[in-house]
């Protein structure tokens, strides 16, 4: 006995150790604010180490550092904040500096995912300034994480004490769980609500067990404690409250004594309210709400409208990676066989509890069924508090783009509990099978997670074409720019003329090569745009150069770099038809237009940018022409478009028109309506609402439908770049248009863009 107590203490101080390990790794691999909204945790530890621990008011109109984290319970960022208020963190501009065209929630084939641009001199050991004070948050955020992996090692004890094997599988699952490592190794306040979710549960299912005895009033005292702390560290904790209510009530009935639940209830609850309290009594004398949720998300952005089930399932896959690791900001995955892997795992898990299940309705199995002996309640509970926290996250995701999975990790410890529990329950009888299901399943984890910060993380953040020479090639092309009133050529291009052909949906790439020949005293942004015949941007892509990576002002003369650029050719895009490339540098910073001067062939003199070849628009085959398949709700589906004009002057007339397929008969007449709007700006300059001709009850599922119609340009419109917008509304509820259907199943906005127009 003792041999197999040592074995397993031997088992939890290996995975503990690894998991140090392992996060410290992916702590100096991940990029300062390269992780989930560190961008805006660290300036929140930093404005109350800067104001002696006063909180900021929000204010949705007022753009602010930390942003929406404002709003969030403080203790978090009052631990961080203590840790590092001795620390002068004022060069926080300079290490904080944001690319402002970075692809965050979107993953490209050009990279461009760093939110900051780095400087590896600044960020590199000895620490100081804003990175040490960053490092020593991080590391606050790994024993936090620690901690969560031993309780849940403890939660595992509790629930199976006969099993110490489940124990120490549920340790490492969480231990050893990609993304779990990743958050606990960055700035994050979930690090702190996990912990003290886990070990608030653990508390609760300690109350459930049979005792021979109630708990003392120290127990009430570590309660209320953790309670309070929840409470004051994420709003979500306050969900597992109900649960701890229904344990005083437990022990009350149990111990046939009701002063249980008086004493607990009093000390519990006092401190809670004592710890927690002033902090949702501030958020109700400021914001009207106790919560603060509602300013929460006038800042960190609403949903135009609330996602209903079916949208909510289509999102279910960007959940699952971001369970398992979705790193950077949210745009860096794992390779899809790593999620499949995982997957599977979470399957044979789920499998493994449903025949545990059936075995302890037909033999009553003590060991292995979980509800079946006296810690059947503490096992319910700890079963309920993960759908608890699902469902929650459930209504959030429905108010703002929050299908993340990661917001479940306040229930990580039982989810993990009993994912080893359900590979165990593939075998009553031989722990052998028990073991083996275990340890492979953590071998798959722990490579996992060993490949993602070294094939993943890191790779993505290390420039790779640094200074390599550009090859020779038949037909190649320099051009070089000159910042304005300067009198030397600052950098130059190699590149090969593009000449080829591409579709809607696809990714034009090619890779350049620039020279610095003299230092650039501004932050250039590069830009590629796709110009029609009618000198109308098609498409455009924007980025810094080096994929995002580098910040021009940096370079030294005599640097060189290959630049991958990927521009999309979205959907919508006029066809056939073919656009000119063309490529230069901007100062997003600057009045519009400035831009470096390009001297060389293509160079184009009066837009500062040069030529660097052409791609043809091919048309996709279909029954209409510039085929979209765009399907509104189960009514109709818009099949293609035309437009007779995408050059007009202001008090023009465009003649459009729509393809539409009835999906099934419909009894309501629908008013189809087209706009032409600016999308940034959102101003419209021509608008038509009115119902087809045949109507919509009139349509026949085995016909296409031709919708003409003239939209009359504003005579005062101004110049610039227009897009036409469809939308769809039943003739007597116009606030009521039809939602887009996505592919999976579930539903988008409730409009479609199409076509370009430029307004001269």
């Amino acid at each position: 006995m003792r041999t197999a107590l040592s074995r397993h203490r031997l088992g939890l101080a290996l995975i503990l150790a690894g998991f140090l390990v392992l996060a410290t790794v992916y702590s100096l691999v991940t990029p300062l604010f390269e992780a989930s909204d560190e961008l805006w945790h660290y300036p929140m530890v930093k404005y109350l180490a800067d104001h002696n621990f006063s909180l900021p008011v929000q204010d949705p109109a007022t753009e602010t550092a930390w942003r929406q984290e404002g709003g969030q319970p403080p203790l978090y960022y009052m631990i961080g904040a203590l840790a590092t208020s001795w620390i002068d963190t004022s060069d926080l501009d300079e290490v904080r500096r944001i690319n402002p065209h970075a692809d965050i929630g979107v993953v490209v084939p050009d990279g461009n995912v760093n939110m900051v641009v780095h400087d590896a001199d600044r960020e590199a050991y000895p620490w100081q300034g804003t990175v040490l004070a960053m490092r020593i948050v991080r590391f606050l955020s790994i024993l936090m994480g620690l901690g969560t992996v031993y309780l849940t090692y403890r939660l595992g004890r509790e629930l199976f004490p006969d099993r110490p094997t489940i124990a120490l599988g549920a340790a490492a699952f969480t231990a050893f769980n990609p993304m779990f490592l990743f958050i606990s190794a960055v700035i994050n306040n979930d690090n702190l609500s996990t912990l003290l979710a886990s070990l608030l549960l653990l508390l609760v299912v300690r109350m459930l067990k049979p005792q021979p005895r109630p708990p003392r009033a120290r127990f009430y005292v570590l309660l209320g404690l953790a309670a309070g702390a929840g409470m004051l560290a994420k709003f979500q904790i306050g969900f597992i409250l109900p649960l701890i209510a229904l344990a005083l009530v437990v022990i009350a009935l149990r111990h046939h004594d009701w002063r249980q639940f008086i004493i607990g209830s009093v000390i519990a609850g006092g401190l809670t309210i004592l710890i927690a309290g002033w902090w949702y009594w501030r958020n109700f004398d400021l914001y009207g709400d106790a919560t603060g949720i509602n300013v929460f998300l006038d800042i960190v952005g609403r949903r135009a409208v609330p996602a209903d089930l079916r949208q909510l399932w289509t999102e279910r896959e960007t959940f699952m990676m971001a369970f398992w690791g979705f790193f950077g900001g949210v745009n860096l995955p794992l390779p899809d066989a790593a999620y499949t892997a995982f997957n599977l795992i979470a399957l044979l898990a789920g499998l493994g509890m449903v025949l545990a299940l059936l075995r302890a309705f037909t033999v009553l199995d003590e060991e292995a069924a979980p509800v079946s002996s006296g810690l059947g309640l503490a096992r319910v509970v700890s079963l309920l508090w993960p759908l608890i926290i699902f469902l929650s996250l459930l209504s959030w995701t429905r108010q703002t783009w929050a299908s993340q999975g990661r917001l479940w990790f306040s229930a990580l410890a039982p989810l993990s509990v009993w994912m080893a529990f359900g590979l165990a329950g593939w075998s009553a009888e031989s722990r052998r099978i028990t073991r083996f299901n275990l340890v492979i399943a953590a071998a798959v984890f722990v490579a996992l997670a060993i490949y993602a910060p070294l094939a993943v993380i890191h790779p993505a953040y290390s420039f790779t074409g640094w200074n390599e020479s550009p090859e020779e090639q038949t037909g190649q092309r320099k051009v070089c720019f000159q910042e304005p009133d300067a009198d030397d050529l600052a950098l130059c291009a190699t590149y090969q003329p593009l000449d080829g052909t591409a579709r809607v949906g696809d990714y034009l790439t090619f890779s350049p090569t620039f020279t610095l020949d003299s230092r650039l005293t501004r932050d250039w942004s590069l830009f590629v745009h796709l110009v029609n015949a009618d000198g109308l941007i098609e498409a455009q892509r924007d980025v810094y150069p080096g994929g995002g990576l580098l910040a021009t002002s940096d370079l030294e003369p005599g640097d060189t770099w290959r630049n991958p650029i990927a521009v999309h050719l979205p959907s919508g895009l006029y066809t056939p038809q073919t656009l000119d490339v063309y490529l230069g540098f901007y100062d997003l910073d600057a009045p519009p237009g400035t831009r470096l001067i390009p001297y060389g062939v293509g160079a184009d003199p009066d837009t500062h940018r040069v030529r660097l070849g052409r791609v043809r628009l091919e048309t996709p085959p279909g029954e209409v022409p510039n085929p979209v398949e765009v399907q509104f709700e189960d009514r109709m589906r818009l099949l293609g478009y035309t437009v007779d004009d995408r050059s007009l002057e202001p008090g023009g007339d465009l003649e459009i028109t729509l393809f539409w397929r009835a999906l099934r008969t419909m009894r309501t007449d629908y008013v189809i309506s087209v706009q032409i709007i600016q999308p940034e700006t959102l101003v419209k300059v021509a608008q038509i609402d009115a119902p087809p001709r045949p109507p919509t009850f009139r349509w026949d599922p085995d016909t296409i439908i031709e919708d003409t119609r003239t939209l009359t340009i504003d005579p005062d419109a101004g110049p610039g770049r227009y897009r036409v917008l469809v939308r769809v509304y039943p003739a007597d509820e116009a606030g009521s248009p039809l939602r887009i259907a996505t592919e999976a199943g579930g539903q988008s906005e409730d409009f479609v863009w199409l076509s370009w127009i430029q307004v001269e």
